[in-house]
């Protein structure tokens, strides 16, 4: 069984070197998705100085919401792709 303690911590070590992030970003996700991502950072961080959120609190929220956008959009292309074979 893995650790995904390990794997996570591991994946996040990785990310800290900006070109690693951006070939990971280039080759799994669609530029108009990055630009969508792009547009609501702005407004998350606008709304930030609003509720008085904190930096740390801003980048954990910022990740999860990515991880839930990226777990959505896999589950809606597999329902499109099981919609498709069962045509």
């Amino acid at each position: 069984m893995i650790n995904k303690i390990e794997v996570a911590e591991s994946f996040l070590r990785s990310l800290e070197d900006p070109d690693q992030t951006g070939n990971l970003m280039s080759d799994r996700m669609d530029v108009k998705v990055l630009y969508v991502m792009h547009k609501y950072a702005e407004h998350i961080t606008k709304s930030r100085e609003k509720i008085g959120m904190k930096e740390t609190e801003l980048i954990a929220s910022a990740m999860i919401v990515g991880y839930l956008l990226k777990s959505h959009m896999d589950r809606c292309e597999l329902e499109q792709l099981l919609e498709n074979l069962n045509k």
